[in-house]
């Protein structure tokens, strides 16, 4: 499980399930119907992405989204980015 707490980190979860899955942006956009471009802003962490945009995104790249309440101490994931 990754912990996002902002949109860097959706769009570093993002970034990395795409290439995990051998795909580059123009074929997730295709995959999706979502510009490439939109793509691109959503992994560089653009704050204003549509939910329904990274939902797009996600079911795409066999991802949940879930909702937990905030812990206390936390870190970020080993391998993540910053």
């Amino acid at each position: 499980m990754q912990l996002a707490r902002d949109s860097k980190q959706i769009g570093n979860i993002i970034r990395r399930a795409r290439k995990k899955q051998g795909l580059n942006q123009t074929q997730l956009s295709e995959k999706t119907g979502l510009r490439q471009a939109t793509i691109s802003q959503v992994e560089n962490g653009r704050p204003s992405a549509r939910i329904d945009t990274l939902l797009t995104l996600f079911a795409a790249l066999d991802l949940e989204l879930g909702v937990a309440p905030r812990s206390k101490e936390w870190t970020i994931e080993p391998g993540g980015d910053s």
